[in-house]
């Protein structure tokens, strides 16, 4: 007899390590190269099969190429920024592959949920090498809040979770805290960790926003610390060379830091493309190549461009990476993804701080990330603010530059097309004779006539340079006043520079003291242009005009507009700062104007309107600051409110979700509220809880009542319930003693389920082990040539036919099992049910199975009859009887004396073979 189910029973057990060796290391290779073959293609694991083969132009708005995940060597863009970046290459990796920022993959990078949109910041750089960016800062040990540098204006708290591994921490410029101690802060404000935190990591932070009001970064001046200065306005001087002229053209006309960057800002997006497609970055200066040479880019030569042509003009700058908002897909919930890596600028502003400008057209780069959405089946929708007083959203078309530098087509600005900006007469004329209302209202020039220009408008508390010409030649030494105030005498070049009166007027006069008499010119109106005439004393003496200046100022509010909170006032006309003016609170002063016109405010307690305003002489302006009202509202976790269970509390102020707050019960602090403005609290065993919720100097209280009713409620429809059951027990005959029989029966049931498991488990690792040793026997006898393929084929033919065979037995003994209805026979006796059960037993002793309890009838008697070679209508016979009792409840008397008969051909089938064995082992023993 066999030993077991095997159709290689009579393979050879004779080891050949050396061959089984190299069967099994070609087998390994195989299957190792099939395994990496996906892990070796450009997009990795995640890539779709389309990426393995290059298809022409699929999307328009990919990468030259195809599209890329992510860093080279398993980095994931711009979670993971090293010391050094090339523009439109990988990060810090060596590797020529795709940038990061050309992704367009749409697989989450990680999720925020923050109390308002940003841009998620990684990391910055300082020096521009010509073809990339060095400069990722030694960070140190992160060790509680950081300093805030600079005018605060917003506090943001946020949750982020990761949803790949990262080595930088996504962070809303400029982090106050953060919640792990595990991480390191560079001196640019990025929060770093030194090994890599898994997909999955979860932090809160805390970040204080600077202003982005352009009314109060066109007061911040040049005066910059040294430090600052000195790290972050040089360029290469081959570099500085090509783009410093062309910048000074273009910027020629800005009158402040903050205009010089939304000029260069807006010509980039004027006279450069967005595109992902863009080809080899340059081996010399980045910036000049895009600047004078290309047509289209993405955000790294957008921004690069930016920072390099900011510090031509001596304004510091900075290359920042890190991901644009994203997708918002809940409440205070966005999705970032691979796709929404980013470049940006952040400018130093004098007083203000590093502020962020992005250079990269807005609208394009959305439509791009929604294109690749759509590639993937999925809607997408995106709403973002860039720069300074910039918003752009998907569907949203365009806004048109707001100014636009001329240009020859090459980059380079017109000479020709270049104006002088001086000012006209008060009728645009360009002249003027002084009178100021001559009649028809122009002006006349006339031989011997004094010119005065102005080197800007003139606005109140504007510092204007005034030249005095006579027939094209500067007049020095004339004494120049502001309405009757002297301001200066004229010099060499005729020129004397003076402040703008904060009067509704001015009037220019010009005493030479040769002459006998003063001259006058007329009052330069705000919108008039820079040249007018005063007519000399030979002529005519020119009499006072009256123009009116802008006096209305517009005041910017920098700062949480809460109640008790601190808030920067900045007023400003036309961009020009309102120096020394009183500021008012609800009619009181309570502070002054510095010479960036800003001051600082306590806005009241309580909430409501408050009225701020600024007012120096004739100028004056003001706003209203709305200080919403604290307000409280909860709902249980539960379907009612019950005593112990929990509560959610979501605290907002005019809408806007309020973090940090905190929540007290009945008194007590218990909790603060998370990035979405919401807590959840125990509820008390009493009949009512008061939850308060208090922040920025106030609190606001709410009652969650009916706590015990709702509880005798719930206990008395549980009584019921369970009264109803006790009497449909009892109609039911079903006692105490029945219940505690089912509890002993379903216990059973599950004990002999995890035994059965067990054995079937311990069955198929065995059934498992033995066919793989008798597979490497089988090819260990096919290598060695002791068994032929068509002997092998013809095994393994039998044993799957022996396979189809037990499943058709389990099959038919599974229908035996479930479709008889029939109870156990009335008439059917004990000791009949007895007689079958021994006879199973007996014939289980002839059966060379090991483990036959594992096995199913039909399995059993198909080994009996196969290789145990029994007779088969005996064995079929025992096998439907056993059946029939044991599965089918059927009347065991019918069966007794098939089966009596049956066992005993079976037992004498069994002597017989077992006498023939011995026979031939006499036989063999008794040979010489």
């Amino acid at each position: 007899m066999g030993s077991d189910d095997s159709p290689f029973d009579d393979v050879s057990a004779d080891r050949d390590y050396l061959r089984v060796l190299l069967t099994t290391v070609c087998v390994v290779a195989v299957v190792l190269a099939t395994a990496t073959l996906p892990i070796l293609a450009p997009g990795g694991t995640q890539s779709p099969m389309e990426s393995l083969i290059p298809l022409p132009q699929e999307n328009p708005f990919g990468s030259a190429g195809g599209t890329s995940t992510g860093g080279s060597g398993g980095q994931l863009g711009a979670l993971n920024p090293g010391s050094q970046t090339d523009v439109g290459g990988s990060l810090d990796s060596g590797d020529s592959g795709d940038s990061p920022y050309q992704s367009q993959d749409t697989e989450p990078h990680f999720t925020v949920t923050s109390s308002e949109p940003a841009y998620w910041r990684t990391g910055a750089y300082e020096t521009y090498t010509g073809t990339g960016w060095d400069g990722q800062a030694d960070p140190q040990a992160y060790q509680g809040p950081m300093a805030v540098d600079g005018m605060a204006d917003s506090t943001v708290d946020y949750e982020v979770q990761l949803a790949k591994s990262a080595t930088s921490l996504p962070t809303v410029w400029r982090p106050k805290s953060v919640s792990r101690d595990d991480v390191m802060v560079t001196e640019y404000g990025a929060v770093t960790s030194e090994r890599p935190l898994p997909a999955g990591t979860t932090y809160s932070a805390t970040s204080v926003t600077p202003p982005d009001d352009p009314e109060v970064l066109r007061t911040s001046g040049r005066d910059y610390p040294a430090d600052i200065e000195s790290r972050y306005t040089g360029v290469p001087a081959s570099t500085s060379a090509q783009v410093g002229p062309f910048t000074d053209r273009l910027t020629e006309d800005s009158d402040s830091p903050y205009q010089t960057a939304a000029t260069i800002e807006q010509w980039l997006e004027a006279n450069k493309n967005y595109s992902l497609n863009v080809s080899q970055p340059p081996e010399d200066d980045v910036a000049s190549e895009f600047i004078f040479q290309m047509d289209k880019g993405y955000c790294e030569y957008f921004a690069t461009s930016m920072v390099v042509m900011l510090r031509s003009q001596d304004i510091p700058a900075r290359y920042v990476v890190g991901y644009s908002t994203g997708e918002r897909t809940g409440q205070n919930q966005y999705t970032v993804r691979g796709m929404n890596a980013h470049a940006w600028v952040e400018v130093y502003f004098e007083g203000v701080g590093w502020v962020k400008f992005d250079p990269t057209p807005g609208q394009e780069r959305l439509a791009s990330e929604q294109q690749a959405m759509q590639n993937s089946s999925q809607d997408y929708s995106a709403a973002e603010s860039g720069s300074p007083d910039e918003e752009f959203a998907v569907g949203t078309p365009a806004g048109e530059p707001q100014t636009e530098a001329p240009t020859d087509g090459t980059g380079q600005v017109s000479e020709s097309d270049e104006t002088e900006g001086t000012e006209t007469g008060a009728d645009g004329t360009g002249d003027s004779d002084g009178t100021g209302d001559s009649g028809d209202g122009q002006t006349v020039s006339q031989s011997g006539e004094f010119i005065v220009e102005l080197n800007r408008t003139a606005t109140p508390g504007a510092a204007v340079a005034a030249t005095v010409t006579r027939d094209g030649a500067p007049v020095e030494g004339a004494t120049v006043s502001f309405n009757g105030e002297p301001v200066g005498t004229t010099g060499p070049a005729g020129t004397v520079s003076g402040t703008v009166p904060y009067e509704a007027e001015l009037t220019i006069t010009v005493d030479v003291a040769s002459d006998a008499d003063a001259l006058v010119a007329p009052s330069v109106p705000r919108d008039s242009t820079r040249a007018f005439a005063v007519t000399g004393p030979q002529t005519q003496q020119s009499t006072n005009a009256s123009y009116e200046l802008n006096t209305n100022a517009s005041v910017s509010i920098t700062g949480q507009q809460v109640t008790g909170g601190e808030v920067t006032v900045t007023a400003t006309v036309d961009g020009v700062p309102v120096r020394d003016g009183d500021v008012l609170l609800d009619g009181e002063q309570v502070a002054t104007t510095d010479r960036q016109g800003r001051a600082t405010v306590t806005l009241p307690t309580e909430p409501g309107n408050a009225s701020i305003a600024v007012e120096r002489d004739a100028v004056s302006g003001n706003t209203t600051v709305v200080l919403e009202q604290l307000s409280v509202a909860t709902s249980p976790s539960l379907p009612l409110a019950l005593p112990v269970a929990g509560q959610t509390v979501n605290a907002t102020m005019g809408g806007d979700s309020v973090t940090n707050a905190t929540v007290a019960v009945g008194g007590e602090p218990t909790a603060r509220t998370g990035a979405a403005g919401q807590a959840t609290v125990g509820m008390p065993l009493a009949a009512s809880a008061k939850i308060s919720v208090s922040k920025y100097g106030q609190t606001a209280t709410t009652t969650v009542g009916g706590l015990l009713v709702n509880a005798a409620g719930v206990v008395l429809s549980l009584g019921v319930l369970l009264a109803g059951t006790v009497v449909g027990a009892r109609r039911r005959n079903v006692t105490p003693g029945t219940l505690w029989g089912w509890v002993r029966a379903a216990r059973e049931l599950a004990v002999g389920a995890l035994v059965g498991v067990a054995v079937v488990a311990d069955d198929l690792l065995g059934r498992f082990r033995t066919r793989l040793e008798l597979t490497a026997a089988a090819l260990r006898d096919l290598l060695a040539g002791r068994r032929s393929p068509a002997a092998l084929l013809d095994a393994l033919r039998a044993w799957v036919n022996e396979r189809f065979a037990a499943a058709e037995d389990a099959a038919s003994d599974a229908v035996a099992a479930v479709s008889t209805t029939e109870s156990n026979g009335g008439d059917g006796t004990p000791a009949a049910r007895v007689t079958i059960r021994e006879a199973w037993t007996r014939f289980l002793t002839h059966v060379s199975l090991r483990r036959y309890w594992t096995r199913t009838p039909g399995e059993i008697a198909t080994h009996a009859i196969e290789r145990d070679g029994l007779p088969p209508a005996a064995v079929r016979t025992v096998r439907d009887a056993f059946r029939a009792v044991e599965y089918g409840q059927r009347d065991p008397q019918e069966h007794v004396a098939a089966v009596e008969d049956a066992i005993r051909h079976i037992e004498t089938a069994a002597g017989q073979q077992s006498s023939a064995t011995d026979d031939t082992d006499d036989a063999t023993e008794g040979r010489p």
